[in-house]
């Protein structure tokens, strides 16, 4: 009879998570979608069915509360100490060149282009308009387009660079190469570890941009709109729900419906996704309504991968809203031909429509659609010549010297800070304990979970046996696999290992502790090894399959680290089980696999004996020490660093 070391191989690659004869790996990603398109739905349904202005008024306050709680709400308002840094005259409008501060020593960069043609008097119309995903930020021609069609309607347009675009990258080195999406990604993994989001940094320039420009004497303060494409259309659409000042907005190529987007292509950069969301109302339709009756219009194209079905669904629930609010005519959609894009037709619309309610200028919308649809066909493209754009050469658009801002003495980046509020919360921080770390992170009592153990088999071995089991959970529908090997005299402490990549690379710590006499399981969580397949959607350039698990998780309000720990805590469970149950095991966790096994064993003391990690990530106050240290949202727990760091659990009493 073959003894238990020649099992090893053979047990940890035969494949457990079946549904009859066919692998089902994408459980967790589609147990996740199918969540949040159940509280998209619910809330579109919470928003709809507001019957009374009084209704709708609570809602908005309650949603509106818990979104900037969420945001990890804002700083307090400092000077902007704002400079214009040059000049340019074109025909029709002007540019300025424009530098503030957001936060102390915070740079943001932006072009304000005013009308200067006769025909418009000061004070102008006011909009401010964040770019879009874009590396030339402001500097874009598509961006400098919405400046100059802003100024040749009347309308003082403010365009300015979020954050890692254009010359606002947050790096101090290898800052002429990088991806918008990434960046700010690498700015939400550190931001969420403290309960914030990458939004709030960008919200926040949006409000420092739109108290700029109510502070020139050629802008009237009271008629303020606010438009952007994209990445510009998330934080308009964010500005004009969470800002008053906004008469309306018009956010292009952005607002569908939170299912249709991740359905289409799945969670978008860390700004896309505000923890919890979902469950509280922040949703697509929730952002529409969140001012109603404030004026907005829904600018979207037909093949935008912000789906425009799902635009024509948002934009009909919210005529509902605004029909209740007696100003069904405040809510608009605009819709052109094409991929995602700013085209000219949408831009005018834009404008048009901010017209409208800025001035009251009843004439300046509707408009007739065929004929703003066939200026897409008619512009050549974009140069200074047919007015296109104002700028060609580099150096004539920059703002700063050099094109970053951090090259400005004294500047601070984001992360410089985020590392500030980390030294803020450690200077009044207490030890951590168990039931602060499971408030925090979510885990729950092991105790709690419900668990039925299918698909056992045992094959008998010369030296005892294999149990290969699924742990299937009451209230979920990813199971757990787990597969030990029993030795018929076992020494030692018996060794629950765990790791984030496949069972099968465990065979050689297997073999050695099996071969040492010691029982030994392997089990797997959510999301690694069997269940990391399939159904990956990653738009917004994750390398990890997980990742979009755990902006799924996010967008719900929970955190993959959570339900993680309590797979293991529940193979631990078992595994004691199956040794007699009074067995004390020693978990043994390799790479990414470290953080979840650590909240585990820190959480359920009585079912281990020691803690091992081989490989593991950084500390997370490493992380926020060092932007260069790569991260995945489904090793963090949001607002974990305003009590406790991972590394810290295995000393956690």
């Amino acid at each position: 009879m073959t003894n238990l070391t020649l099992l090893v191989a053979l047990m940890l690659s035969m494949p457990q998570v079946k549904c009859g004869k066919d692998s089902v790996g994408s459980l967790v990603r589609d147990q996740l979608f199918n969540e949040s398109v159940r509280l998209d739905r619910a809330a579109d349904t919470a928003w709809t069915g507001c019957a009374t202005p009084a209704a709708l008024k609570a809602r908005q306050a309650e949603v509106r509360a818990k979104t900037v709680a969420a945001l990890g709400g804002f700083p307090e308002r400092t000077p902007l100490n704002a400079q214009v840094m040059g000049r340019v005259v074109r025909d029709g409008y002007a540019i300025e060149k424009v530098i503030f501060e957001s936060r102390p020593k915070c740079y943001v960069t932006a072009h304000l282009f005013l009308p200067t043609d006769p025909k418009y008097r000061a004070p102008f119309p006011g909009v401010v308009s964040p770019c879009g995903h874009s590396l030339a930020g402001k500097n874009a021609p598509w961006y400098q387009r919405v400046g100059v069609t802003g100024a040749k309607m009347g309308v003082a347009t403010l365009v300015y660079d979020p954050v890692e675009q254009g010359e606002r990258h947050q790096l101090r080195d290898g800052r002429t190469s990088w991806s918008t999406t990434a960046e700010h990604n690498r700015i939400g993994y550190r931001a969420a570890l403290l309960g914030w989001n990458t939004a709030q940094f960008r919200i926040w320039d949006g409000m420092r941009a739109c108290d700029y420009l109510t502070s020139r004497a050629e802008v009237d303060a009271k008629r303020l709109g606010v438009t952007g494409l994209s990445g510009g259309g998330t934080l308009s659409s964010y500005l004009n729900a969470l800002d008053d000042r906004y008469v309306a907005g018009a956010p292009a190529g952005f607002l569908s419906t939170v299912r249709d987007v991740f359905d289409n292509c799945g969670p978008q950069d860390a700004e896309q996704v505000i923890f919890g969301q979902l469950k509280y109302g922040f949703n697509h339709l929730g952002i529409v309504s969140l001012r109603a009756p404030s004026a907005v219009m829904l600018v979207t194209s037909h093949a935008d991968f912000f789906p425009y079905m799902g635009s024509l669904d948002t934009f009909e629930n919210a005529r509902k809203i605004f029909g209740m609010l007696g100003c069904p005519e405040r809510v608009e959609l605009m819709e052109t031909a094409g991929p995602h894009h700013w085209y000219e037709s949408t831009r005018h619309a834009a404008f048009h429509w901010i017209r409208r309610w800025t001035l009251d200028d009843t004439a300046a919308w509707p408009q007739d659609r065929a004929a703003l649809r066939r200026q897409d066909l008619a512009f050549a493209g974009y140069s200074k010549e047919n007015a296109g754009v104002a700028f060609e050469e580099p150096e004539a658009r920059n703002v700063t010297k050099t094109g970053f801002v951090l090259d400005v003495p004294g500047a601070r980046s984001v992360y410089e800070v985020m590392q500030d509020e980390l030294a803020r919360l450690d200077a009044g921080r207490g030890a951590p304990t168990p039931a602060a770390i499971r408030a925090v992170a979510g885990v729950r009592p092991v105790a709690e979970l419900g668990v039925t153990p299918v698909a056992n088999q045992e094959e008998a071995a010369a030296d005892g046996k294999v149990v290969r089991v699924l742990l299937s959970r009451d209230d979920d529908l990813v199971p757990v696999p787990l597969v030990a090997f029993l030795p018929t005299v076992q020494k030692g402490t018996p060794a629950l290992l765990v790791t984030d990549g496949t069972r099968k690379s465990l065979e050689g710590d297997v073999r050695r502790l099996v071969a040492e006499g010691r029982a030994v399981a392997v089990a797997e969580m959510r999301g690694f090894g069997e269940t990391a397949k399939g159904g990956s959607k990653a738009f917004y350039g994750a390398k990890r399959p997980d990742e979009e698990m755990a902006m799924l998780s996010f967008a719900i309000g929970e955190n993959l680290v959570a339900r993680r720990a309590e797979d293991v805590a529940i193979a631990a469970r078992h595994f004691a089980a199956l040794l007699g149950g009074k067995a004390r095991v020693a978990l043994e966790a390799h790479g990414a696999a470290a953080i979840p096994a650590a909240h585990a064993f820190a959480l359920e003391r009585e079912l281990f004996a020691s803690f091992a990690s081989v490989k593991p990530p950084a500390s997370w106050r490493q992380v926020l020490a060092d932007p260069q240290i790569p991260y995945a949202f489904a090793d963090v727990v949001h607002g974990a660093l305003k009590i406790y760091d991972w590394v810290e659990l295995a000393a956690c009493k």
